[in-house]
C-alpha cells in the first residue's frame, strides 16, 4: 500500500480518521451489491485501487478521512441517482461493520468514535416504539443532489439488528431538499412496530 501523508497535513474539512475496520465494511458491501469489477471502479475513480487489500490490514488501524472521503465522492459520482442501490449498500455496510448483535446506542456511539472529523451522530429522543436521530455533517451524502440513502439504510438496519426479529422499522422525517448545501444535516425518525403472526404461521 502506497505512502500516505499523516492526517496534520490534511487541512480544513477533510481533517479526521477513520478506522480500518470502516473502509472494509464498505468495499465489503460494494462487493455484495456491485460485484469485483464494481467495487475496483469505484476505488479506481477515487484512484485508490491498492485499497481493495486493506482486508489484510489492522483493523484498528486507521486512513486520514480525506482518502475516505475520495471514496465516498467516487461511489457518489458513479452511482448518482441510484437511491435503492445506495440504500442497500448502506445495509450491508451495518452487516459489515456491526456483524455481531449489539445494542443500538453503542452502535452510534461507536460510528462517532470509527469515523472523526466534523460530523456528529447522536439520539435525541427515544422510547419503545420510536427513536429520533439527529445528523449533522454527514459525511455520505455531501455532495449536492446526493440523497442520504446510504446512511438511511445503514441506521435502520443497525436498529432492526438490535430487535427481536418480528420488529419492523419504519422510518420518515421530514424531505429533504438535496440542491440544499446542508442537506446533510437531518433529522431521520425510525418507528418500531411488532409485526403479530398471522394464523397460517402460528399453525
Amino acid at each position: 500500500m502506497r505512502y500516505m501523508p499523516n492526517n496534520s497535513t490534511i487541512i480544513g474539512d477533510y481533517r479526521g480518521t477513520v478506522r480500518n475496520r470502516v473502509v472494509t465494511a464498505l468495499l465489503q458491501s460494494y462487493l455484495d451489491n456491485l460485484d469485483y469489477d464494481g467495487m475496483k471502479s469505484i476505488l479506481r475513480e477515487a484512484e485508490l485501487l491498492e485499497l481493495k487489500d486493506i482486508r489484510e490490514v489492522d483493523p484498528d488501524g486507521t486512513i486520514d478521512f480525506f482518502y475516505f472521503k475520495k471514496i465516498i465522492a467516487a461511489q457518489n459520482c458513479l452511482l448518482y441517482d441510484s437511491s435503492k442501490l445506495l440504500y442497500e449498500i448502506g445495509r450491508k455496510f451495518s452487516f459489515y461493520l456491526f456483524p455481531y448483535g449489539k445494542n443500538f446506542e453503542d452502535i452510534i456511539r461507536e460510528i462517532n468514535e470509527f469515523i472523526q472529523t466534523d460530523w456528529n451522530v447522536e439520539i435525541i429522543e427515544k422510547s419503545d416504539e420510536l427513536i429520533v436521530i439527529k445528523v449533522n455533517k454527514c459525511i455520505f451524502c455531501s455532495e449536492i443532489g446526493v440523497s442520504c440513502d446510504l446512511f438511511r439504510g445503514f441506521l435502520v438496519h443497525s436498529l432492526e439488528k438490535a430487535l427481536p426479529s418480528n420488529h419492523h422499522i419504519f422510518f420518515f422525517g421530514e424531505k429533504e431538499n438535496i440542491n440544499d448545501p446542508h442537506h446533510n444535516s437531518f433529522v431521520l425518525k425510525l418507528k418500531i412496530k411488532k409485526r403479530f403472526k398471522t394464523k397460517k404461521e402460528n399453525n
